[in-house]
């Protein structure tokens, strides 16, 4: 009798401490990966992009735009920019590097950032990605001169700060409406020159490309559309509404509600898509026809920033990873372009804001 009681309220003690003990936790969401564009296309001999269609700098009309970390971009200026990201959270800068058939003035100042972020003491600190910028009038047709980009994107990823996701660099074409052209309209050369691209990688060691690409337009992406056969991700630089250019600047709120709707038709894309943000949009010191938007201010950044982490955290949307997930991931439209309004670097006019609310939102950096 006093065996079985004992069987009995040794029993009871264990379903007890069972009830009590905390629930196995599920696994944590991966964190996500913050990117921030840039565009090295600040130079100081003139011409140059601080001039405006009338051949004056603007600068002295927009005072507020004039960036504290360095007006050109020179070595001192890469180093301090990847401090500066790197302490408030930022992951990667997704580097625009232009190429065409023949040669275009400027191209080796506007590649100047990819060496710089290479040769940077501060590279370790964060990784960059190649956004190979392929819009008029740049773009290649010749396999010849794209086997010579390939060598050379394939030597960059060889660097320790390249950024690989499930041990896959990452690569981006900026446009596949223009990609597509270069290649005749034509699926087989498309994949040709991708799958050109992917063999040097592994033959480099690298494993095989995540190849990504731009200008998908809105609508869902379904499985018989071409750029579903030979891209891996989709991920947008930069878009705006169809809207008139107008005296005064549109709410930034009207952008913001743009890009969440862009972003939410491309949840059930056959191939993963990594959405974008942008961080403001306003071209008028380059009289850029397109509509302007007022820049956010720092509630308005903030609801924008926690609106896109809480879609990312529904895990529709992303770099693609194993076993058919995502690694949740966003590009934010820019790091430097002063001229449209797409402006994360510290600035004369909003100090350090967009970088301190970016942390606030998605976290301190690792020590």
């Amino acid at each position: 009798m006093i065996q079985r009681w004992s069987i009995v309220v040794l029993s009871l003690w264990v379903a007890s401490a069972a009830a009590c003990a905390p629930a196995q936790a599920a696994d944590p969401p991966p964190d996500v990966l913050v990117g921030v564009n840039y565009f090295a296309g600040w130079w100081e001999p003139t011409p140059n992009k601080w001039q405006g269609p009338d051949g004056v700098d603007w600068r002295a009309e927009y005072p507020q735009r004039v960036p504290l970390l360095g007006e050109y971009n020179v070595q001192e200026t890469m180093d301090r920019e990847i401090a500066a990201a790197a302490d408030h959270g930022v992951d990667f800068f997704q580097i625009l590097w232009y190429a065409a058939d023949g040669e275009v003035r400027d191209t080796a100042r506007l590649n100047a950032a990819v060496e710089q972020f290479m040769h940077s003491p501060h590279a370790h600190r964060l990784k960059f990605v190649i956004e190979y910028c392929n819009h008029r009038p740049f773009g290649i047709s010749d396999p010849a001169r794209w086997t010579q980009c390939v060598n050379y994107w394939v030597q960059c990823m060889q660097h320790p700060s390249y950024l690989q996701v499930d041990g896959r660099p990452v690569f981006k074409i900026h446009g596949s409406g223009a990609f597509w052209e270069q290649c005749g309209a034509d699926r087989a050369q498309a994949r040709r020159f991708l799958d050109q691209l992917r063999a040097a990688a592994r033959a480099a060691g690298l494993g095989t490309p995540l190849i990504g690409c731009g200008a998908v337009g809105p609508s869902r992406i379904p499985a018989e559309h071409w750029v579903a056969s030979v891209f891996d991700y989709t991920n947008e630089y930069m878009n705006v509404p169809d809207l008139p250019a107008i005296a005064q600047d549109y709410p930034y709120e009207q952008l913001a509600e743009f890009e969440a709707a862009w972003r939410g038709g491309h949840t059930a894309d056959a191939i993963p898509a990594v959405p974008y943000l942008g961080a403001g949009w306003n071209p008028r010191p380059w009289g850029d026809p397109r509509p302007a938007f007022e820049l956010p201010s720092r509630p308005q950044w903030k609801r924008a920033l926690e609106g896109l982490q809480a879609e990312l955290q529904q895990g529709a949307l992303g770099f693609p990873a194993a076993g058919g997930r995502r690694q949740p991931a966003v590009t934010i439209y820019c790091w430097n372009e002063f001229g449209e309004g797409g402006i994360v670097a510290p600035t004369r006019g909003e100090q350090y804001m967009k970088l301190e609310v970016l942390r606030e939102v998605f976290g301190a950096p690792a020590p």
